[in-house]
This record gives structure tokens, sequence and C-alpha cells, in this order.
């Protein structure tokens, strides 16, 4: 793809990207649902044979509208969009300013051989840039033409980039089918919407009692009674238990389907100091970063991912700030590594080996002398209520000192030349690594209490927000806040 000054359009086929892109905006429609509950049925009825054909002709129409009002225009060192079909908008993005162009690849443009370009910007949020509907070609020439000026402009300014993408990698990373499904049994967000069925409860069961009664006459049944005469438990107990297990294995199922359709064949690679990856079953999406806008590193590893003896890395870059949900989105993320894999990227991306420095253990001291204090007083109060078996609850007192010293045994912070690091963790651990270079803000904290001590807590900004290590004493805080404002003063080197 050339630069012109003629205003292009994207292929009919992108119609489908508006579509997908406009069904979100149905919810705005949900007081519309008031009257169908409250209306009667006739009310309904006319709202199923009039209401429904209505929406969806209004989201037709305005899916043609956008696809119609939006336009772009390649010039020589800048990309213009216009769309919008109310509200029309006119976007220019200077090829300069382009730090990531990212190629997506939807199960509705693979048939027909399309591409969705992205482009993220300096201080952006998120990508301020979409062309759907590219031919892979037109999005490749696109991106290549874009990303060329854009270093062509970092080098004018003294930055050195001279190797070309289509070279051989450095290092190169692939993640096995067999790896992407111990990300989904360790990363099984969906877990947290069990909760949610609760009120579904009164549902269930009636559900459940009907289920019991047409089985009764079947083998099936006789494997659950047999069950419950060796363990002298009810039926329905039995059942109730296999339907949580039943329950439980559905969703780490679907998230181990939902691991393969995001990850599927996963490739890391980095060439020079450009690290990118390519991912995705029904969408294959790339995403990359340079080396010099890493913000912070992130390493989780949680309960399941200690069992299963693996970890998992995200990477925040300059520009990937902002909301939680953009925020996570834009992320540069490595979802399951072994020990191995991981020892070789955080030598690529320069993370040395840390010897943990434990803070004070008034962390620890002062939430338990605290937590006993109530425990010792409401077990006073219920020995009058109740008599002496209250005094059972003080047997969690050295429950709660295990857990606080678990907690404070898992603290630890790590200062290096280039590096300030943050681990934190119970079961598992989080370590959190920010160059110390890119600091934003420091501040050293005295609450009334720790100061008392002589202790404060040290806080840290970073374009990916604020890191807090607590209970430190003043003199060891402010030697490592002077010591972070120098890295800060001294640093000379681009990172946005």
């Amino acid at each position: 793809m050339r630069p012109s000054n003629e205003w292009q359009r994207v292929s009919p086929i992108a119609t489908v990207y508006f579509f997908v892109k406009s069904l979100p905006h149905l919810v705005n429609f949900w007081p519309a649902l008031v009257p169908l509950f409250a209306g009667g049925e006739q009310v309904r009825r006319m709202a199923l044979t009039y209401g429904v054909p209505a929406v969806l002709l209004l989201l037709v129409v305005g899916v043609f509208l956008q696809y119609w009002f939006f336009s772009f225009k390649v010039e020589e060192k800048r990309l213009t969009l216009r769309s919008g079909v109310l509200n029309r908008k006119r976007l220019t993005l200077d090829f300069e300013r382009v730090q990531q162009a990212d190629i997506a690849h939807p199960f509705y443009f693979r048939p027909f051989n399309l591409a969705t370009l992205g482009f993220e910007s300096a201080g952006s949020a998120q990508q301020e840039v979409d062309v759907p509907g590219l031919s892979v070609a037109e999005a490749e020439n696109l991106r290549r033409l874009v990303l060329e000026q854009a270093a062509s402009s970092q080098a004018d300014v003294g930055e050195t980039s001279n190797v070309t993408e289509e070279a051989a990698p450095d290092f190169s990373l692939r993640l096995s089918p067999a790896e992407i499904v111990r990300y989904g049994l360790m990363h099984n967000t969906l877990l947290y919407l069990a909760p949610l069925t609760a009120p579904l409860g009164q549902y269930i069961g009636p559900l459940l009692e009907s289920s019991v009664a047409s089985l009764e006459h079947s083998q099936v049944y006789g494997v659950f009674t047999w069950v419950s005469d060796n363990l002298a438990v009810s039926v329905t107990l039995v059942l109730a238990l296999f339907a949580v297990l039943a329950g439980t294995t559905l969703l780490f199922g679907l998230s181990i389907v939902l691991a393969l359709v995001r990850f599927w064949g996963y490739h890391l690679t980095r060439v020079g100091d450009r690290f990118q990856y390519r991912a995705g079953l029904t969408t294959i999406r790339t995403r990359g970063f340079k080396h010099y806008k890493l913000q912070k590193v992130t390493i989780i590893q949680g309960v399941m991912a200690r069992l299963l003896r693996r970890h998992r890395v995200l990477i925040s870059k300059a520009g990937s700030f902002g909301a939680a949900q953009v925020q996570n989105n834009q992320r540069f993320e490595v979802p399951v590594l072994d020990i191995i894999n991981l020892l070789l990227l955080r030598g690529e991306l320069s993370l040395p080996s840390a010897q943990w420095q434990s803070v004070s253990r008034f962390y620890q001291v002062f939430p338990v002398l605290l937590l006993s204090v109530v425990a010792s007083v409401c077990a006073l109060i219920a020995w009058f209520a109740v008599g002496a078996l209250a005094l059972l609850g003080l047997l969690l007192l050295p429950i709660i000192y295990v857990c606080y010293w678990r907690r404070w045994c898992c603290l630890g912070f790590y200062r290096s030349a280039d590096w300030l690091a943050l681990r934190t963790g119970f079961i598992g651990f989080t370590e959190r690594w920010l160059p110390t270079g890119k600091l934003q803000k420091i501040r050293v904290v005295a609450t009334p209490l720790s100061r008392c001590f002589g202790l404060v807590h040290l806080q840290v900004w970073s374009a990916d927000g604020v890191m807090t290590i607590p209970c430190l004493p003043v003199t060891l805080a402010n030697q490592l806040r002077d010591s972070l404002l120098t890295d800060v003063v001294n640093y000379r080197r681009a990172w946005l």
C-alpha cells in the first residue's frame, strides 16, 4: 500500500466487524425490558412481534451506515481516518508517534483473507486506530510502512534500531497445546462466577428433586444408592456433591477451551530489542513491544500453578496504563512457563537473580496482637452468654498467627542497579519488577502507629500504578528513596 491523497474504503466484509462491535451497545436497550415483565402478555407479544424486528433492523442500518461513512487515507507521514454517522470524527495519527502495530485475523475475516490492523501511539491507553477489512497483504504492507517511518524518526533523535522483523529471531519460545491446557487450569476465572449461582438455589432445589425422581428406576441411580449405603449418607447429598463436582469440572473445561482459543499456537520471538508473540485459534493476534518501553514485569504463581510447577508473566509497556480492563487487554502476556523457560525469559528481560530482604516483623506482630485482643474480648463476652464452650474460639489464634507469619515470610523487596522488586504471596507468590529509571513518583509515608516504632512505608509510582513496600526502618527507606531519585535523574534513555 503506497501513500496517496485519495480516500479509500475497506472491504464490504468489514460490515461484520462493525456488527460485532455494535453488539455491546444493545445493552443500552435494557429499559425496554421493564415493560416486558410488567406489561402483561399482550405487551410481550407485541414486543416480540414488532420490537425485536425493529431493533434488528436498526442494528443492520446502523452497521451499514458505519461502514459507509468509514474511510481512511495513507499519506506520506500520517494516517487519517473518517468515521461516525451522526457524530462525525476525523482522526489523524502521525507515523512517528506509533509504538506498535498489531494485526488481528478474526475468524469472520479468515475465509476472505482479510485482517484488522491496529496501531498504538505514545501515551495511549488503548489502540487509537483500527482499520478493519484490509487484505492481509495490504495490512502487512501498511504495518511495515508505518513501522519503518517510526523507526526512521526514532533514529533521527538518536535511537538505533537496525534489526528488521524479517530477520531470524534471537530468541524463540513456543507453547504446546499441553502447556496451554495447564494455563486453563491455572487461570480459571470462571470459578469466580460460582457464587453468583447462589440466588438460583430456589430453582435448583426443585430441579434436583425432579432429577432424583426421574433417576429412581435407572441403573445410574443404583450407583448413587451404592455410594450412599457405603458412606452412610443420604442419596440427595450424594447427588448434590456429584452436581458440584460436575459443575466444577464443567467450569475447568470451559476455562481450558477459552485458553486454547486465545493462546493456540503461541509463539514468542525476540528480534533485536523487539518482543512479539502470535497466538489465537479463531482470531489470530500479534502483539509486541520494544524492550526500552517496558514499564513493569509481573511474575505470578498461584496455588494451582504451584501444583503444576508453572508460572505466568505479564509485561506492562509504555502506553498500556489506564482503565483496568484496557490495561489487562493491552498487557504483553506469556501465559505459562516452566522453570527453565522462565529463567530464559528473565535473562532476555535482563532481570537479575534476587536476594530478597525482609521487612520489619511489625508487619505481622501488630495485626496478630490486634486480632488476638479482639478475639479474646469476643470470647469473654460469649463466655458469659453461652458458657465455657465459647473459649474454644481462642483456638483460632494459632491459625491467625501462622497465616500472618507465612505472609511475612513471603514478603520481601530487592534493589539492584536497574530494578526495584517486591515479592508477596501466601502459598504461591507474585513478583513485581520496576525499572528504577522510569519511576514517576516516590514517597515515604509514616502512619501515627508506625512512627512510634520508627517505621515507614515506601511508595513508588510507575506508569502501571503504585507499589508499596511496608514497614521499613526510616533510615533504610530514606536511603532507598534517595538512590531511586538518583536513578531517575540520571536516566537518559528513551522509555516512551
